[in-house]
């Protein structure tokens, strides 16, 4: 609250605001002045929004209904939906779809060194 009172928002931080809630599709309450902070504050899930639904649902879709093994085929390195931490970082041009982990390894694919 004393921040708020030393650094009130500013033109550049409205602007800001105004751009990014062009993409998110809503405003911070705190920066449009709809929410103010105050003593005792706690944060609740009030003006949460569905995420916006990414264009590779498709190829989302299609690694899921295929045993959700998903390959990069610029590494050669497989990774599993559970337990592999960079399974969602693979690249959506470099994916590749198997069925299961055998079908990766048959395919020249290795097991990621980061999955438990």
């Amino acid at each position: 609250m004393a921040w708020h009172k030393l650094h009130p928002v500013n033109d550049w931080e409205r602007e800001r605001d105004r751009r990014i809630a062009t993409q998110m599709g809503h405003s911070n309450p705190f920066v449009t002045g709809n929410a103010r902070w105050e003593k005792g504050h706690k944060n609740s899930s009030t003006g949460l929004v569905q995420p916006i639904q990414r264009k590779s649902a498709a190829v989302e879709s299609n690694v899921s209904d295929q045993g959700g093994v998903r390959g990069n085929k610029n590494s050669s390195v497989y990774h599993l939906p559970v337990g592999c931490p960079s399974f969602d970082r693979v690249a959506v041009h470099n994916r590749v779809a198997f069925s299961s982990e055998q079908a990766a390894a048959a395919a020249g694919y290795r097991k990621a060194g980061n999955c438990k």
